[in-house]
């Protein structure tokens, strides 16, 4: 059996950051709490003109979790924080931790039925709601079963109908902020992340505390943090990698976040600010910084990034080496997968980079690339990426047939296609299925197509990816229509735009009279990709 080399590291107890502090908890809320005790005036928190400190955090967190208590929330509830990034996002996700009820975070551009399917599935108690999302999420409320309490997270935007029952500034003035954290175990469930499904619906993903802190070891471990450093959080935050590869390993660390809708003109100054030193960008961010800012206008004296992490989607060598020569900034590529918990390799702070590689796997990670008969592979051989972990995800909710699936063996069976080379880099040559990453979002066609299916005026459709340079991929729908002539584009995407997330619409379409298939009828995407691709 191969021995597989892992990312060089450093003890924790050897890390200088680290030293007299608590190493080892039972839940991520623990770790939060006894880092806020620890450190109570330290910066937790920047955003735009906002200092919170980790006692600030800690101490609005009680308040929330003080009203969830009230409201009879008890451990293993499931509460929906449907926020966009900022601190309030933190205040509802740890009130909820400390409770060991879960935190199930959903991104606030979904569309009334994917927000009706999702309440329905999960059965939350209480749904945390930016304003902006209230319009669509009351429409998802008047057709679920489901009925949470509401509380608004207010943004001053106006929506038509007054859905909630509470206010979240009004939480945090009139509730106390008593430590309200609860013994929990290692293998208690504290975050539910859905992720576009290949079947046509979402899967809830189950992450249990056990997961979290294993990557929070990793991370401290990897060499990546040195103390008095701030992480640029521009990610959106519903995502698992803003979460469990940055938010709780950051915290883990005692260091400071800063928070941030992702802005090209915003992005400079906002690093020399706050003496940005990690940020975390897909490819399509890094291309849009490179594309739309000239460097000689940046003061390169007063920039501290020593890493910028990425994954999500393609690195082109040419972004890494004009990024690198522009602002003298190494960037590291990184895979991982929402049900491993987010990260599950990266190229090594420590050590050397490997071009088109992911890098190395974290240390407690085992990684293997298996055949079809989950035989494991010896290098340079090409097989699916698999997983085992205390990373690894708990389940998948209410479908533990699925969950069996990709997990025969002990194994997660992430899918996804590649190999290791000699000295244990992984290189991913294909990504899962038909999985379009745009401008680093993860997009399942066949979600689309469940959709469009149910349109009165479509007999058949197919969505692929198509090149795109900016964005990575763009999405593309053939449909067949069951009378020709009777649908446009324009129609067609304002049909969508009601039922779906905009980033999930496709933004070209082709009207065909048929599809082509295989002999045993099967749609064969690797023509439509061939014929969308194609120069001309």
């Amino acid at each position: 059996m191969t021995i597989r080399s892992k990312i060089p590291y450093i003890p924790l107890e050897q890390q200088p950051y680290l030293k007299g502090r608590q190493l080892e908890f039972e839940s991520i809320a623990q770790m939060l709490t006894v880092r806020s005790n620890e450190t109570p005036n330290a910066p937790h928190v920047y955003y735009y003109d906002q200092t919170l400190t980790y006692k600030d955090t800690n101490d609005r967190a009680n308040r929330v979790a003080n009203y969830l208590k009230e409201k009879g929330v008890k451990k293993g509830d499931i509460i929906t924080i449907m926020l966009s990034n900022s601190p309030e996002f933190y205040y509802a996700m740890w009130g909820t931790h400390k409770l060991g009820a879960i935190a199930m975070c959903i991104s606030p551009m979904l569309r009334g039925p994917e927000i009706a399917y999702i309440l329905d599935d999960a059965k939350p108690k209480v749904a945390f709601v930016v304003s902006d999302s209230m319009t669509e999420f009351f429409k998802g409320l008047n057709n679920a079963t489901t009925k949470p309490i509401v509380v608004e997270v207010a943004t001053g935007d106006k929506y038509d109908s007054t859905i909630a029952q509470d206010n979240l500034d009004n939480i945090l003035n009139k509730f106390p902020d008593d430590e309200c954290l609860i013994k929990q175990n290692p293998d208690d469930i504290f975050l539910l992340l859905y992720s576009s499904g290949t079947t046509g619906r979402p899967k809830g993903i189950l992450l249990s505390n056990k997961a979290g802190l294993s990557l929070c070891r990793d991370q401290n471990r990897s060499g990546i943090v040195t103390g008095n450093d701030v992480m640029l959080l521009i990610l959106p935050m519903y995502h698992c990698c803003p979460l469990c590869v940055f938010t709780y390993p950051l915290s883990y660390a005692g260091q400071a976040l800063c928070i941030r809708q992702f802005s090209v003109n915003d992005f400079w100054p906002t690093v020399i600010q706050y003496g940005i030193t990690i940020i975390m960008a897909v490819p399509t961010m890094l291309d849009y910084i490179l594309s739309r800012i000239d460097a000689k206008e940046v003061d390169l004296s007063q920039v501290k990034i020593r890493y910028a992490n990425t994954g999500a989607g393609p690195l082109s060598l040419e972004t890494r080496k004009r990024f690198k020569e522009q602002y003298h900034i190494d960037l590291l590529v990184g895979y991982g997968l929402t049900e491993g918990g987010g990260g599950c390799c990266v190229e090594p702070p420590l050590g050397r980079y490997k071009e088109g590689s992911c890098g190395l796997p974290y240390p407690e990670q085992q990684i293997e690339i298996l055949d079809e008969h989950d035989t494991i592979l010896p290098n340079n051989q090409i097989g699916q990426i698999c997983i085992k972990g205390d990373n690894v995800m708990s389940g998948y909710l209410n479908k533990p047939d699925e969950f069996a699936k990709v997990m025969a063996g002990g194994f997660l069976h992430t899918g996804d296609v590649g190999y290791f080379d000699d000295e244990g880099y992984l290189f991913v040559t294909d990504r899962k299925g038909d999985m379009i990453v745009r401008g680093g979002e993860n997009i399942y066609p066949r979600e689309i197509e469940s959709v469009l299916e149910s349109n009165q005026l479509v007999a058949e459709v197919a969505v692929i990816g198509v090149l795109d340079n900016l964005l990575g991929e763009r999405l593309k729908a053939f449909i067949v229509p069951k009378v020709q002539g009777t649908m446009n584009a324009e129609a067609t995407k304002a049909w969508l735009a009601e039922r779906i997330a905009d980033f999930k619409i496709p933004d070209y379409y082709e009207f065909v009279s048929s599809l082509p298939r295989t002999a045993t009828g099967k749609i064969q995407k690797f023509e439509l990709r061939k014929r969308a691709n194609s120069p001309g």
